[in-house]
């Protein structure tokens, strides 16, 4: 079973690794309570969320079902920037209504209402 789990207490590490701000709310990614990821929520005026799974993981269906439980707890419209070479992050995306609605030359711009 995939779970998320909010870390209510970031160390400074996970902080400057992922560059966070107290705003922001981090999940550690649980697959039958193992830990495969994190999953973040930017509170910025576009809710911006990050993906990471342990490499392990990909190509394994997790990320999708990670991206629509975090896509659960997020109201409103959410814009994505996807790095060109992050094409499993597209293909969620993608996957998961994600709109085209622009490109800046190294990212792609996805709406999800």
């Amino acid at each position: 079973m995939i779970e998320l789990v909010e870390v209510k207490n970031m160390t400074d590490d996970k902080i400057e690794e992922y560059n966070l701000v107290k705003e922001d709310i981090m999940y550690e990614c649980l697959l039958d309570n193992k830990k495969i990821g994190y999953a973040i929520i930017r509170n910025d005026e576009k809710n911006k969320l990050f993906l990471v799974i342990d490499r392990d993981y990909q190509n394994k269906g997790y990320g999708n079902k990670i991206f629509k439980l975090l896509l659960s707890k997020v109201t409103g419209q959410v814009i994505c920037s996807v790095p060109f070479e992050n094409t499993k992050m597209i293909r969620i995306i993608e996957n998961n209504s994600g709109i085209e609605i622009g490109r800046n030359g190294i990212s792609i711009f996805y709406k999800i209402n």
